[in-house]
């Protein structure tokens, strides 16, 4: 499988270890057991986690694992640019592999974070601004909480 530079968009299958083996070479990121499954975490389960949320998942595979070693590898995913913080809360840091421009919804009733494709979007205003981030975050309910009209 050729892998882009930069993911563009949501991978449209599963990635092994092989692709992420491949995707590291590329970024010139250190191949380690962690650093591994936490990417596998990141870019398979598309669940916007939090780094306790992860911690917390690859402690059944990975007993040694430590909340340190979670944080200070998101960190490094951070400065090497293969995954983004999305903060749709208060001092809630939630991760994404996925680095375009798209917005997230979360959800009020499950606490779920969806993304969002932004089309055709116009702001205004800005002329002789340097934008370095964009972020659209938006909170509602997802079609399954409003079926059991969770909220």
């Amino acid at each position: 499988m050729r892998l882009a530079k930069e993911l563009k968009e949501m991978p449209k299958k599963r990635w092994t270890l092989d692709d992420i083996r491949e995707y590291f070479a590329q970024h010139e990121i250190r191949i380690s057991v962690y650093r591994l499954k936490i990417f596998e975490y990141l870019i398979n389960e598309r669940t916007h986690p939090t780094a306790e949320e992860i911690y917390r998942q690859l402690k059944k595979e990975l007993p040694s694992l430590s909340p340190g070693t979670v944080y200070n590898t998101l960190r490094y995913f951070l400065e090497k640019k293969i995954i983004q913080q999305v903060n749709v809360e208060n001092n809630e840091a939630r991760y994404d592999a996925t680095l375009s421009w798209h917005g997230h919804l979360k959800c009020l009733g499950c606490g779920k974070v969806f993304d969002v494709h932004i089309e055709n979007l116009k702001l205004g205003g800005l002329e002789g601004f340097e934008i370095f981030e964009k972020h659209l975050g938006l909170k509602g309910l997802c079609p399954e909480c409003l079926k059991r009209k969770k909220y």
